[in-house]
């Protein structure tokens, strides 16, 4: 069953009002004959039954839960709280496809102020779906874009694809440097994209970092890059790198940071990028040229780097993002880095440490 409508304006704030706007979607789906009942409060909260009745007079009872904001993490806890012979019908301004897909692995019914709807119940047998809106419409200015976008989401991202353990949020906070609602909104995106998972209200005990990097690579605007000719081959450049300990400010990344195969264009990034090429005394090329040279949007490639050959190079995580999407891409050199980092986490990823 499909309703049209578009969402309805303007966004409902109190507990009462959600439920109000729910259920007049749930109403406007069942079939001739059905009809929907509940005590209905002055007040400002929701009552706590739903009652739904067939022509024939047989009903089915559901526990109202209403929340402004429902998050995948919160699913568990919701099936855990009501009882084996109870049925849970979710109420809430807006909820997400994979809160939605995971209601529906519990079997829980819920409807959206938006018009996203599944109802179900053996006895009197009802299964009424409705797809109301793919994006919460009330979202605004601060609020999570669903992207992984921005400097915020580099710093978290990497953090938690570079180490392994249970954390907190605050504790995420500090060992990412992101700033605080930033880290807050970020994690709630993974969360709704399920890439984390968390307790309610609790900490962050797992992480599916390759989807994550993948995620976020897709998300990620390519940083721009400028094309530059070493006028005494590759090898001498490497040398010299090599040789500078770090001091000009630049990470390798793409394939001359793996093993898959001898890069004949070094891939790197600088923190300034025309400070780097005059102490190196490349040149810039308007077309192919063996060094590709990016500005970060983040110094977060500086942090946790590795040295390979003498060169330093952006995190093997931060490497496997950059093969996957950008101007670093490479499909076969992405699997290749995927495989080595899955055969051995151990390897690259570091436990977290409590952070003071």
């Amino acid at each position: 069953m499909s309703i049209t409508d578009v969402a309805p304006n303007p966004r409902p704030e109190r507990s009462i009002d959600i439920y109000r706007r729910a259920v007049s979607w749930l109403e406007a789906a069942l079939p001739l004959g059905w009809t929907v009942s509940a005590d209905r409060p002055r007040s400002p909260s929701a009552p706590d039954r739903l009652l739904i009745t067939a022509p024939d007079g047989d009903t089915v009872s559901y526990s109202i839960i209403t929340s402004k904001g429902i998050l995948s993490g919160d699913i568990a806890r919701i099936a855990t709280e009501l009882s084996d012979s109870d049925r849970g019908f979710v109420c809430a301004h807006y909820l997400s496809e994979p809160v939605r897909r995971q209601l529906d692995g519990h079997g829980i019914s819920y409807a959206d102020a938006t018009g996203n709807l599944t109802i179900v119940a053996p006895r009197p047998a009802i299964w009424v779906r409705n797809r109301g809106a793919d994006a919460d419409p009330w979202r605004g200015p601060g609020r999570p874009s669903g992207v992984l976008t921005g400097e915020p989401s580099e710093r978290i991202v990497r953090a938690l694809a570079d180490h392994v353990g249970e954390i907190s949020v605050p504790e995420l906070i500090k060992l990412s440097g992101a700033s605080t609602g930033a880290a807050y909104r970020v994690v709630e995106v993974l969360a709704e994209r399920e890439l984390l998972t968390r307790t309610p209200r609790g900490p962050i005990t797992g992480v599916r970092w390759e989807h994550m990097l993948r995620a976020w690579a897709g998300d990620r605007k390519p940083c721009p890059t400028r094309r530059f000719g070493a006028p005494n081959g590759l090898e001498d450049l490497r040398e010299r790198l090599a040789a500078g300990n770090g001091e000009l400010g630049y990470a390798v990344t793409g394939i001359g940071a793996t093993d898959y195969a001898a890069a004949d264009v070094l891939e790197l990034y600088a923190d300034d990028v025309d400070a780097f090429a005059a102490a190196l005394d490349l040149r810039p090329v308007d077309g192919r040229g063996d060094v590709v040279v990016a500005t970060p949007w983040s110094a977060v490639v500086f942090e946790r780097m590795e040295i390979r050959g003498g060169l330093h190079c952006v995190a093997p995580t931060h490497v496997y993002a950059d093969l996957v999407a950008g101007p670093f891409r490479h499909p076969d050199a992405a699997d290749y880095q995927l495989a080595t980092l899955s055969a051995d986490e151990s390897a690259w990823r570091r436990e977290m440490r409590r952070q003071r």
